[in-house]
Formats: structure tokens, sequence, C-alpha cells
């Protein structure tokens, strides 16, 4: 069974963004690809997909984070698997930076002719930055005192995720490990991160579409639900919000992302942004994302092995 390519424009559970240090980033465009989320979500489109996505974060603060995506995926029909690999660099912090690079499988299983259930798993290295000089630092004598450190650190761990997602034409549902063996977060490696998902596709006319999603992730002591919907055009132009409360402060902040998008053969360009909302948001509501997006269709004799 073939699920087509726009339903995946619907997975809009993870848009909000997360840019705390050593927690994974939440973009609100991975309603495209979600590959670096959920290995199991390589899709089975025909064409193989290549989605770039750049964040700049809270602009006009000085170090301010940014980050930057790049997924590539392919489906394998002749033996029902997808592939795929993730790169992933997120600037959070001053000196501080991580990149995160995984290889990415996934098997899909027809149960019958209208649902799809698809195991992926992927793996890699996770690599963390810190250069102590980038600080600005008034009084030149504490670069020599015990607690400043004085040499570049850079750490290479391995790094595995494991995901599910059972799909058919109006729904997807999915849940995931990001992470998996990294039992508590330190300093230069991740915790552990859980995520679940619902997205739906529900055509209202042979022009509209909506679809509502909602997601939840948790990680040690943080907690993040987000739920929102999208409205899709004639399969050309798409619109949605998402509200992201903080589920640990009582509600208190919370981010409304707003995201619009558009799609011409096969290529798409999305954009978003963030706005900080609640009495505790200290920060400036300026948070752009923005997505390119293209499938390159395979030569139908080099289609699989």
């Amino acid at each position: 069974m073939k699920i087509k390519l726009f339903i995946a424009i619907a997975i809009a559970a993870l848009s909000s963004v997360v840019g705390f240090a050593q927690q994974d980033l939440m973009l609100s465009h991975e309603i495209i690809s979600r590959i670096n989320k959920n290995p199991a979500g390589t899709g089975n489109s025909e064409d193989i997909d290549i989605f770039l996505h750049g964040r700049m974060q809270w602009i006009g603060v000085e170090n301010a984070p940014k980050s930057g995506l790049l997924n590539v995926t392919d489906y394998i029909e002749n033996i029902n698997s997808g592939i795929g690999l993730s790169l992933a660099y997120d600037k959070f912090g001053v000196g501080h930076s991580n990149t995160d690079a995984k290889l990415v499988y996934s098997y899909h299983i027809d149960v019958n002719d209208n649902f799809i259930v698809a195991f992926g798993v992927s793996g890699g290295v996770y690599v963390s930055y810190f250069n102590p000089y980038d600080n600005t630092v008034e009084d030149e004598q504490k670069y020599f005192k015990a607690s400043f450190m004085e040499e570049k650190e850079t750490k290479v761990s391995p790094d595995f995720n494991v995901g599910v997602e059972l799909s058919q034409r109006a729904w997807t549902l999915g849940a995931s490990i990001t992470h998996l063996i990294n039992n508590e977060a330190e300093s230069a490696t991740p915790g552990r991160h859980f995520y679940a998902y619902i997205t739906s596709l529900l055509p209202l006319n042979p022009i509209w579409a909506v679809g509502p999603t909602a997601s939840y992730m948790h990680r040690n002591q943080t907690d993040v639900l987000e739920i929102g919907s999208m409205a899709f055009y004639n399969r050309l132009l798409w619109g949605g919000i998402t509200w992201r409360p903080d589920l640990n402060n009582r509600l208190d902040p919370s981010v409304l992302a707003l995201t619009l998008g558009c799609e011409w053969k096969k290529f798409r360009v999305g954009y978003s942004y963030d706005l900080g909302l609640g009495s505790k948001n200290q920060l400036p509501p300026n948070t752009h994302e923005l997505t390119l997006s293209v499938g390159i269709e395979k030569s139908k004799k080099n289609n699989g092995f």
C-alpha cells in the first residue's frame, strides 16, 4: 500500500522549539521530515527526499542559539525498507555546540490494504564541542583560576534511536526513544528522550483539508505537550498554529508557533515564527525557521535491487 507523501506534511506533531542544552531540538518543519526523532518515519515515497532546515533563535540576543538539520531518505520497495541519513547541528550557548550524525533504517509491513506499520532504528555518533575562549571574561586573571576550563573539549559518543509508526490514509500514530543508551544527561551527552504523537489528515472537500495533531515529549523532569492544527489548500499551500505550554511550570511560559508553507511539483518551502507567551516569558519573540525540501525522482530501472 502506498500512502501519499502529502500525508507526511500533516505530521505537525513536533511543531515548536525547545532550545535548552542537552535537550533534543524540536523544529516546526519536522512536519515534512522527522527521521532525526523517529527512524520509523522514513515514509514510502518513490522519490529520494532531501530536507534542509535552518533555525535562528532570539535574534538580537548575543550568542543566541542557532541550528541546522539535513535529512535524506529513500524507500526501497523490493525489500519494504526505508533508509536515510540525518545530520543535526546545534549551537546552543557561548562556545557550546553539538553535532548528531546517524544512519537510519526502517522496515515497513503492510498489515492489510489500509494499514502500514514501520519499525525503525538509527545509529551514529554524537559530538559535543566546547571552546572556553569563546567566552568574554572581563577580568583576564579569571582565565587562570582553577574553575576556568583552559582547554577546548571534544567528546564523541555512540548514539542510537528506535521508533515505530502505524499509518493509514487518515492518521498516523508514532512513538520513539532517542539517545537510547544514555541513562542520564551529562555535560557532553543528552539523556534519553521519549516521544509519542498522533496526527490526522481530514479532507473537507476536494480542495481543503485539515490536520489536527498532538504530541508529547518526556526527558528526565521535562515534559512538553504540543497541540495544533494545519490547514491545506489544494495540496499547494499550508498553514497552521501550534501551542506548546510548559507542563512543569503551570503552563507559563508557553510558545505559539505559526507556520506557513507551499509545495510546487516536488519542491517545498516552509517558514515558522515562534511567539513567546506568558508572564514568565523574558525572551524576545523573534525566532525564525526556514525549510527547503525537494523530492528527486528515481529512474525505474534503479528503483530497488
